[in-house]
């Protein structure tokens, strides 16, 4: 089991270059391969032993009764004869008395023979087993001792496998998408990305929309190792927060007119044509000192509010001069519209020379719930992160928004595409999956955490996108027959009498003839015919199926610190399961680099077999197209190579497609390979003890 490496202070090496959202599980069990060697099989007795063993066994009795039945009969018979031959002379009967006791005897030495022939078959049988025995006893010690040396050698380099690998963005990714998750994911995540980006690329810029101040574990990660760190809040710290410094009158007006329409179109257009024409105005009456406040005292004596402090009198009538007494009566609601947008910004900067700079800038919303002041400064901030970066005032480091539901789409890719331009990486957060965030998805990798709606499930489930897949759709079997047995009788006869009477002369006498002639035939024949017939078939039909990659239900269950991560890799995409508990850099074997890519064994050798990378699923994989050599048959007949073939060759690197009969079976032995895991805790993180919580979560 893994011992946790207790340390004091675990956040300081959270702070190590490489970007990484967390760390992808690698059970280094799925490498261990199975021990070559096929055990020894026992040797096989001479069979010719048995065989002798067995006969003797089972004629042992037989042959032992026989010897004693004829030498015993045949003493007792010379005994009867014994006395006849003594009568007729005593050598005679001497001679007969010496057969009969040779042949008790013979028949006596007959059965021990026997007896001892059956105990030396059993004994040669009992060598030979003992032989054989003793042989595979020594070849079995032998292989068990190779076995135990190459499991011991595996389990040495299994050791020094990581088992926990960081998950990284792919090259060239524009911006990162985090859908979903509890506050308690999103700190954790914060501290692991956020402290990454910290190290690889420079200064943050951090705005909270949440309320919560999420970003306080970060904080105290950059202070710990040595970095600046300036913390605002708003609204109660907007007179500590300039995001009009350095802005003409020109852009502090378009900035001011997006923030109030949030990027509203259609019937809104002509009210932020003359909102942005009667600011302007302010601004040219006003000279170059233009501030929130003097606008708003400039909108105040529209509304024939004179004796502004924030203006002169001079000021006073030039701004009063802008608009005839009967324009001014019939825009009164639309200036006090905008005096009350304005208004609640009129502390914004007096008590900063310019806008925060630090390593770590975070921008805290405060926890007074949503207000119309909170709604106008999130398209404010917004607003002044779009110009910050056009203008080129920050070049390289890292945005990151928490909490962007609100934000419109059209802010987001704006901001996202000057990002991309100036090298900045742009991270935003979205509670939830609905219209706006919906609109914005899909500017670059998406990382999804725990969704517990349904329809954002399904939702994301629709992102991360569907695969083919072949499955048993139906049975058939048949089995019937057919006899037919005919019989078939006839007989026939027929019957012919005949007959002719005559006479002749033949000189004086005269001669009669007389001829009869009688025939008769008779038929008969059977005919019997039998046929017999038997037909039998069994049939699978597999059926091609369109289903999610990963199921809705999944991505409603995931732990707290678990994200699915769906980035490109290649020209395809895969996703991959990513744990951000902070404490797993506390783990022994834990790298803050990806782990190697390692093949898998071969299903043969492997002594856990899996298909595919564990821990990830495959969303596509394109194959490009490859001018290939054709033959000359092909080129006459202006067939590409490969065209209609059943089973094309696979991509390098892509797995090849199983036949349709196959995949039910393999999709099977995955469901039962990859057992559920329980999530873990973050008080006490350890590793799955199977392939990972991510295998199979593509089933459901």
């Amino acid at each position: 089991m893994t011992e946790i490496a207790h340390r004091d202070n675990p956040l300081p090496r959270l702070a190590v270059p490489g970007e990484r959202f967390g760390w992808i599980y690698q059970d280094p069990s799925l490498y261990r391969r199975r021990f070559p060697e096929p055990p020894p099989v026992p040797g096989v007795v001479p069979p010719e032993l048995v065989t002798r063993a067995t006969t003797a066994g089972q004629r042992a009795m037989r042959r032992m009764g026989v010897a004693l039945g004829v030498g015993l009969g045949l003493a007792v018979l010379l005994g009867c004869c014994q006395r006849f031959g003594t009568a007729i002379a005593e050598p005679v009967g001497a001679f007969v008395m010496f057969l009969m006791i040779l042949s008790a005897f013979g028949g006596i030495g007959g059965a021990v023979l026997v007896w001892l022939l059956k105990r030396q078959a059993e004994r040669d049988l009992a060598t030979a087993q003992g032989q054989v025995r003793t042989a595979y006893e020594q070849a079995r010690a032998g292989w068990d001792a190779r076995r135990a040396g190459f499991e011991h050698q595996q389990q040495q380099a299994l050791e020094q496998m990581y088992e926990w690998g960081a998950a990284t963005p792919s090259p060239g990714t524009r911006r990162i998408d985090v859908v979903g998750g509890t506050s308690y994911g999103w700190e954790a995540l914060l501290t692991v990305f956020g402290g990454s980006l910290l190290s690889t690329r420079g200064p943050m810029t951090l705005v909270d929309f949440t309320g919560e101040a999420l970003c306080g574990e970060l904080m105290t990660l950059a202070e710990q190792t040595g970095r600046s760190v300036r913390v605002t809040g708003f609204p109660s710290g907007l007179r500590d927060l300039d995001l009009l410094a350095g802005l003409s009158a020109r852009e502090l007006v378009d900035l001011l007119v997006e923030s109030m329409y949030g990027e509203g179109t259609g019937g809104d257009r002509a009210d932020r044509h003359r909102d942005t024409m009667l600011l302007g105005e302010l601004c040219e009456v006003l000279g170059e000192d233009v501030s929130i406040a003097r606008l708003v005292a400039g909108l105040r004596v529209l509304t024939d509010r004179p004796g502004q402090p924030a203006l002169s009198e001079i000021e006073c009538a030039l701004v009063a001069g802008l608009m005839p007494e009967e324009a001014r009566r019939q825009a009164h609601q639309h200036v006090r519209r905008l005096e009350s947008f304005l208004r609640p910004l009129t502390a914004l900067g007096q008590a900063s020379g310019g806008p925060p700079s630090a390593e770590l800038t975070c921008l805290v919303a405060d926890r007074d719930g949503r207000s119309a002041q909170h709604e106008l400064l999130k398209d404010l901030l917004v607003q002044w992160l779009i110009r910050r970066v056009s203008r080129e005032a920050i070049s390289g480091g890292s945005i990151v928004l928490v909490g962007a539901d609100d934000l419109h789409h059209r802010q987001l890719e704006r901001l996202g595409t000057l990002c991309e331009r100036r090298g900045i990486r742009l991270v935003l957060f979205f509670a939830h999956l609905r219209e706006q965030s919906l609109h914005a998805l899909g500017g670059g990798e998406v990382a999804f955490m725990r969704l517990g709606n349904h329809r954002e499930a399904q939702q994301a489930a629709e992102f991360i996108g569907r695969q083919h897949r072949f499955v048993l759709s139906g049975l058939t079997r048949t089995l019937g027959g057919d006899q037919t047995h005919t019989l078939a009788n006839s007989e026939g006869g027929s019957e012919t009498e005949g007959g002719s009477e005559g006479s002749r002369g033949e000189g004086k006498s005269l001669i009669k003839q007389r001829s009869r002639n009688w025939s008769r035939s008779r038929t008969w024949n059977q005919t019997q015919s039998v046929a017999s017939g038997t037909n039998w078939s069994d049939a699978a039909a597999a059926q091609r199926v369109y289903e999610y990659a990963v199921e809705p239900r999944v991505l409603q269950d995931l732990p707290d610190y678990a994200l699915l991560l769906v980035k490109g890799e290649g020209r395809g995409s895969v996703v991959q399961a990513v744990e951000c508990n902070p404490e797993i850099v506390t783990l022994p074997r834990m790298t803050m680099d990806p782990l190697p890519a390692l093949p898998l064994p071969p299903a043969g050798e492997a002594a856990h077999p899996v298909s595919g990378i564990p821990g990830q699923v495959t969303l596509s994989q394109p194959s490009p197209i490859i001018a290939q050599p054709t033959s000359p048959e092909q080129a006459a007949a202006g067939v590409l190579p490969d065209w209609g073939a059943g089973n094309p060759a696979p991509h390098p690197g892509q797995q090849p497609v199983p036949h349709p009969a196959q995949q039910p079976v393999q999709r099977q032995q995955q469901q039962q390979q990859a057992p559920p895991q329980p999530p873990r805790q973050r008080q006490q993180p350890e590793p799955p003890q199977g392939p990972g919580w991510g295998q199979g979560w593509g089933q459901g």
